[in-house]
């Protein structure tokens, strides 16, 4: 297992920077407080959430402050979840570049039986700090309407060479993985493309201090 040290000194100083979530919105921004698990320091969910469809796919908006970085996607159930992020939305995956990148092609796994009304809190987690994770978090609820392409185009941006792409095989350390993506393009930026495909590495990629079981972060 990979100590944190020996994570952090694989990634170069650009990298350690912070990012913002803006869709679905984040509860908040604090680069004081984006270290801390969970939501980066904020606590208390919004009761002003996005609507998330159930059918189709949608986006997470990020503004990257950095030119290299590792990162995954989870998501809790219930009105205002403080610990149980185990649903893994998306895989482990290497972003580059800084400012817009679009996490696209997401959608809610069908065994998850969720019905509309139900709320959620989807986290994005990176390693973009020397001393473990950063998070930010979003207040959702499920709707069994789609994004219209209208919609997902204008939540999706990439900025002049963004790109990203799965890590094979490397769900970050202590994680439950529920469902895995599939398809092919970098930084997907519409309705209809899919998630990254995987990508070989010489050993997989664990995301220091930043697995999330009950609340604790994880080497």
């Amino acid at each position: 297992m990979f100590s944190t040290s020996l994570v952090l000194s694989l990634l170069p100083i650009s990298a350690l920077a912070h990012f913002r979530t803006v869709y679905p919105p984040a509860r908040g921004f604090d680069e004081t407080t984006i270290v801390n698990f969970p939501c980066g320091g904020f606590n208390t969910a919004n009761t002003n959430r996005t609507p998330v469809p159930l059918t189709g796919a949608f986006p997470i908006q990020l503004s990257m402050e950095h030119t290299s970085v590792k990162g995954a996607v989870y998501m809790s159930l219930g009105n205002d979840p403080q610990s149980a992020y185990s649903i893994q939305l998306r895989n482990t995956f290497q972003e580059t570049g800084p400012d817009n990148f679009c996490i696209g092609g997401l959608t809610i796994p069908s065994n998850l039986n969720i019905t509309a009304g139900t709320n959620a809190t989807i986290q994005v987690v990176t390693n973009g700090d020397p001393n473990g994770g950063l998070y930010q978090c979003s207040d959702v609820t499920f709707t069994d309407t789609a994004l219209s392409s209208s919609d997902y185009s204008a939540h999706c941006t990439n900025s002049t060479g963004v790109s990203a792409s799965f890590i094979a095989n490397s769900p970050p350390n202590g994680t439950a993985s529920t469902t895995g993506a599939s398809g092919s393009a970098s930084a997907v930026s519409t309705a209809t493309s899919k998630a990254w495909a995987p990508q070989k590495t010489v050993a997989p990629f664990v995301l220091g201090a930043m697995g999330l079981i009950g609340g604790l972060a994880v080497l």
